[in-house]
């Protein structure tokens, strides 16, 4: 172990030990793995489903009851997945929306994680399998989301969920679209949405900011030239990449439900949502915000390896109960 962080020069060395330990093991597994950006979409995904899942589940707890439906979206039929921990009916519910860039990861990728915020939570959890780019690109991930917000508040009384009491999380890439249907949603009008959980999120494609410079060239899980693939095949016109819907740090941020933004220090994508901090301070928001010291990006899905993302997600899910409680 200490030889390969050796390897590193500074502050790779200043990570948490248990993340730069899980870290090193990764590097060290994919060695011999071409990077994702110069793979096609399919050729990542198969990537990822082959070894993203064993770090995921580590630590996953057992949810008493697990169940899928199909439900309709703009992408054709998306799987929605609830895990219900057991907690009375009716109750509040989380409506979780995976990363991955917009082009890889599913809901059975991010099972782990699903798991851990409905048992740390006590809440159901409604993961949403939305399309992915380039084959379904902006808009059409993020109207899937929305559909799958509204379908829970149409319909999760099936399922033990009160309609009045949802939330909404993601990270990453699922923190963008978490923010993005929360935006659309106050904007329609009679938002279902009582909060939002954004979590180390990808929020505009510029990979000129302060951390992208700093952590972006690796190796910190993801790169600047990763993000560049996954925006080039998430936003298929110029016009997109100032969409506040495909860009939420250039929307209007006033007038939204209470937020919970969190950054990781060693994160190529650290200022974007240090920089939705800032917009959402200036549009008098109610947000708080965490910089989570010591760790990296996708932090959340490692859980079951890094002892100090326990606390963390705990303080997430306090957070989306406050907001879910009763009124």
């Amino acid at each position: 172990m200490t030889d390969f962080i050796a390897l590193f020069k500074e502050p790779w060395s200043k990570l948490d030990p248990d993340t730069a330990a899980i870290l090193a093991r990764i590097y060290t597994t994919a060695a011999n793995e071409a990077p994702i950006f110069t793979r096609t979409p399919q050729g990542a995904r198969d990537l990822i489903n082959r070894f993203l899942p064993f770090y995921v589940s580590a630590g996953a707890p057992a949810i008493p009851h697990i169940e899928e439906r199909h439900i309709p979206a703009a992408s054709g039929e998306i799987r929605v997945r609830l895990y219900d921990p057991g907690t009375p009916a009716p109750g509040p519910a989380i409506v979780f929306l995976h990363g991955g860039g917009f082009v890889v990861c599913d809901i059975d990728v991010y099972d782990g994680v699903a798991r851990q915020l409905a048992k740390r939570s006590g809440m159901r959890v409604v993961s949403v399998d939305y399309g992915l780019a380039p084959e379904h690109p902006f808009p059409i991930p993020l109207n899937d989301c929305i559909a799958a917000i509204r379908w829970v508040a149409l319909h999760g009384a099936e399922w033990g969920i009160d309609p009045t009491r949802i939330a909404v999380a993601g990270d990453s890439a699922g923190a963008n679209l978490a923010l993005a249907a929360t935006i659309a949603l106050r904007d329609a009008g009679n938002s279902p949405v009582r909060g939002a959980a954004c979590l180390y999120g990808c929020y505009a494609p510029d990979l000129n900011t302060a951390s992208e410079q700093a952590y972006g060239g690796g190796p910190y899980l993801i790169s600047s030239p990763e993000m560049a693939w996954y925006w080039n095949h998430y936003l298929s016109k110029s016009a997109d990449r100032t969409d506040p819907l495909a860009a939420p740090l250039y929307a209007d941020l006033r007038g939204l439900p209470p937020l919970f933004i969190t950054a990781c220090e060693f994160d190529p994508l650290r200022n974007d949502s240090e920089m939705l901090a800032e917009k959402l301070k200036a549009a008098g928001a109610t947000y708080e915000f965490r910089l989570w010291l010591g760790t990296i990006h996708a932090s959340v899905n490692l859980m079951g390896w890094i002892k100090a993302m326990g606390p963390r997600d705990d303080e997430v899910c306090a957070f989306l109960n406050q907001v879910t409680e009763r009124r």
